[in-house]
């Protein structure tokens, strides 16, 4: 039972899909410099960011999403352009919502209604060729290089 739960929330830990979009789209923002760009690269490396194999955590990822958001918002400002690329890079996903809520069986394959190609199966969704467990790695590497490319991780321990 301990060991279940233990498990469950490493998993809640390392599975923080929707925080690496978040954080890839932050460090975007930084490299176009402007919101609107931002913007609208963050959202097109939602596609990229769904190659890397990852187990879609559904509400549970939610705390860890809106944490990152607020991060990136609080030290780069809600108008630059990290914070609108991370939120561009998260907004795909919010076409989750509707099927979670409704815990839809499908919520995790494709799904014909949704507009997100690699939600509805038009791109491929985790075509990853390695095993699963380098994808997670990935992801963790991903979220920390996003982050301080961003510039947010310096800025949060102080160094400018």
């Amino acid at each position: 039972m301990a060991c279940k739960y233990l498990r469950a929330r490493l998993q809640a830990i390392v599975f923080m899909t929707g925080s690496v979009h978040a954080a890839l789209g932050a460090a975007i923002g930084r490299l176009v410099r402007h919101p609107g760009l931002a913007f609208a690269a963050g959202v097109a490396s939602h596609g990229l960011g769904d190659v890397i194999p990852h187990h879609d955590m559904g509400p549970a990822e939610t705390p860890i999403v809106f944490a990152t958001l607020f991060e990136v918002g609080l030290v780069h400002g809600w108008k630059s352009p990290q914070f609108w690329g991370a939120l561009g890079g998260i907004l795909p996903d919010f076409e989750h919502i509707p099927a979670e809520l409704r815990q839809d069986p499908r919520r995790f394959q494709p799904m014909p209604e949704k507009k997100f190609p690699t939600h509805n199966g038009r791109l491929p969704h985790s075509g990853w060729p390695l095993a699963e467990r380098w994808g997670v790695w990935q992801q963790v590497v991903l979220f920390v290089l996003g982050l301080w490319l961003a510039g947010t991780l310096g800025k949060m321990l102080g160094r400018d």
